[in-house]
């Protein structure tokens, strides 16, 4: 590469660097201390801008799930509160839960940067009787409870199981860098979480300021 073409680079690059910063400027980074305004998100998008569509609600626990209430003076059955059925979730004292996706369960957000870390509990009802037994003598449901680990993309909202295995594979076609040092690290799968945590620190997202 001859002298000015060495120039023209340089001022690319140059250039390059101060739109990001001055994109960055009116916006704030998400990992690790944003803080989301409380309100009920109606989408992922919301959630997202951090703009959520409803400010003004409550919360109620009623048999094991949450319940999302707001004022609905119009109603024709004059009623004070309605719930808000389909929201993605709401943010309350600064946490940020989301929706389930099944009934009225919430999980809460542990980490939310480029990957959002999150534990969901499922429930499984099986009959130990018809399990281990073919005399077609039934007994009482027993109900099994398991938690998993969930990571999701900030970027398109792709969960996958937060396991050695899936994040070594995710590592490799986003980040070769961490992914070899991962590989290199003892106890390689007792180490994810602080390879996650270090990708959101390589990966910075931000919400533009209002």
């Amino acid at each position: 590469m001859n002298i000015s073409g060495k120039i023209i680079g340089f001022f690319t690059i140059a250039l390059a660097n101060i739109l990001s910063v001055a994109a960055q400027s009116d916006s704030s980074i998400v990992y690790p201390n944003f803080h989301f305004n409380e309100g009920i998100y109606l989408s992922f998008e919301e959630f997202k801008a951090n703009q959520p569509s409803i400010s003004n609600f409550e919360l109620q626990y009623k048999g094991g799930e949450t319940y999302l209430l707001i004022p609905c003076p119009d109603s024709i059955q004059d009623k004070k509160n309605c719930y808000v059925e389909n929201a993605w979730g709401y943010c309350k004292d600064r946490s940020v839960y989301m929706h389930q996706g099944y009934r009225n369960n919430y999980y809460r957000l542990q980490v939310i940067g480029a990957l959002i870390h999150f534990y969901v509990i499922e429930m499984n009802y099986y009959d130990p009787v018809m399990d281990h037994s073919y005399n077609g003598i039934s007994s009482t449901p027993v109900r099994k409870v398991t938690n998993r680990e969930m990571v999701m993309e900030w970027e398109t909202g792709r969960s996958f199981e937060f396991v050695y295995k899936n994040f070594r594979i995710y590592l490799s076609e986003k980040d070769v860098e961490l992914y070899q040092q991962l590989e290199l690290a003892k106890q390689k799968r007792k180490m994810i979480y602080f390879y996650m945590l270090k990708y959101n620190e390589r990966h910075p997202v931000y919400i533009r300021n209002k």
